[in-house]
């Protein structure tokens, strides 16, 4: 590979797994290397890709787990307005 191939990938990375054609924007390992074989034709075992990324400064990082629904906004005021009233409070001291 050379040296303006080794700066594209992390490029192909930072635009995402939709600008690929995957269903999802999560990037896995044998997603990577399906693009590599793609875009410069060589096939890398996903041990060798792996390794590439690492050199690269790129992290396995595992993507928080979220509900496609979830609207940040209303649990946010739930908690500031809701949630107090049902938090259990320590019991009142007695003189």
């Amino acid at each position: 590979m050379s040296r303006a191939d080794q700066v594209a990938l992390p490029a192909i990375l930072a635009q995402g797994a939709l600008a690929y054609g995957f269903s999802t924007d999560l990037w896995t390992i044998p997603r990577i290397v399906k693009v590599a074989e793609a875009r410069w034709g060589v096939r890398y075992s996903e041990t060798a890709m792996w390794r590439m990324l690492k050199r690269h400064g790129l992290s396995w990082q595992r993507p928080r787990r979220q509900a496609r629904e979830k609207d940040v906004l209303a649990v946010n005021n739930w908690r500031r307005r809701s949630w107090p009233r049902y938090k259990k409070k320590p019991d009142a001291v007695e003189p």
